[in-house]
């Protein structure tokens, strides 16, 4: 449960963080995004919140660099374990984190 709240935790603390092309290597982008995709499950009135999110961490990267690494492998796995890991949490408590990052913002 640690690893599911540290992950959602710095979703929101690297996400203001990108200032250059794909500033996160590829799996740390994989459980973040995969963290706010979870976040838009489970919170679905701030699902364009998190959707937004998902953009500044991309932004200044072209979408050729984006879907590059949305392909790799350690993108993949990272998203896929993050994704297995977040939906074993239960919803409620993962919803009530996910809507108390965004008023953090």
């Amino acid at each position: 449960m640690k690893f599911r709240l540290a992950c959602l935790s710095l979703v929101f603390g690297l996400s203001s963080l990108a200032f250059a092309k794909l500033p996160l290597p590829n799996d740390a982008l994989g459980k973040i995004e995969a963290a706010l995709d979870h976040c838009a499950r489970v919170n679905p009135k701030g699902a364009p919140a998190y959707q937004e999110k998902k953009k500044i961490l991309v932004q200044g990267a072209s979408g050729e660099e984006v879907t590059k690494a949305r392909s790799s492998k350690e993108y993949q796995d990272a998203y896929d374990q993050a994704t297995a890991e977040l939906g074993q949490e239960p919803v409620e408590q993962t919803a009530k984190t996910c809507a108390a990052a965004l008023k953090s913002d």
